[in-house]
């Protein structure tokens, strides 16, 4: 029987190595997702066994491991709020809000 011709090159990861490089390449520093210019702060989170990999620590939504440029490290200080609030430190003034809320009556 044949084998089937690969659509997609297929590349193994050894997850102790990328985990390794991943703590290599953001611990003491910041991240950003994607193409936005917010720092979150660095929280690491449960992947493989006793593995872990970097998040925000605000738990900001993002796809993927990383592994394809998701998240950058950055030496950047944080500007995310909540960021900020979770580690209680002042709001930076330079993160306007999204929308205004209604004023309470």
């Amino acid at each position: 029987m044949s084998q089937p011709i690969p659509l997609f090159p297929v590349t193994r990861v050894d997850p102790e190595r990328f985990a390794a490089a991943q703590h290599r390449l953001f611990t003491g520093m910041r991240l950003r997702i994607g193409r936005s210019g917010v720092a979150h702060r660095v929280a690491w989170v449960p992947w493989l066994d006793e593995l872990t990999l970097p998040a925000p620590a605000c738990h900001q939504g993002w796809s993927g491991l990383g592994a394809a440029g998701e998240i950058t490290p950055v030496d950047l200080p944080v500007t995310c709020r909540k960021c900020l609030r979770l580690g209680g430190e002042p709001e930076d003034p330079a993160q306007h809000t999204l929308f205004a809320l209604p004023e309470p009556r």
